[in-house]
């Protein structure tokens, strides 16, 4: 089973459909990672993300992938970024 990180992301000014678009994109980018409940405001995303298959991902893991994610794809500004 999949253990999954609740993720909220800080952002400046961004379109909620973008925001939501930004992290329905990252299964995309990391064949392992799973997301669901993605809700997106004009300053923050939110979502549950995890490891396919992988009941010891801590939220570092997750953080470090948010991270490496947001390096590629700046579409916002993140101003701060919690994994949970």
């Amino acid at each position: 089973m999949t253990k999954m990180i609740n993720v909220n992301i800080n952002a400046g000014n961004i379109d909620p459909k973008e925001g939501e678009e930004w992290a329905n994109e990252i299964v995309n980018v990391y064949a392992d990672m799973e997301i669901t409940d993605v809700q997106a405001t004009g300053n923050s995303i939110s979502f549950k993300a995890g490891l396919s298959g992988m009941d010891d991902t801590t939220p570092d893991d997750i953080k470090q992938k948010i991270d490496e994610y947001l390096t590629m794809n700046e579409a916002f500004s993140a101003q701060n970024i919690s994994c949970s």
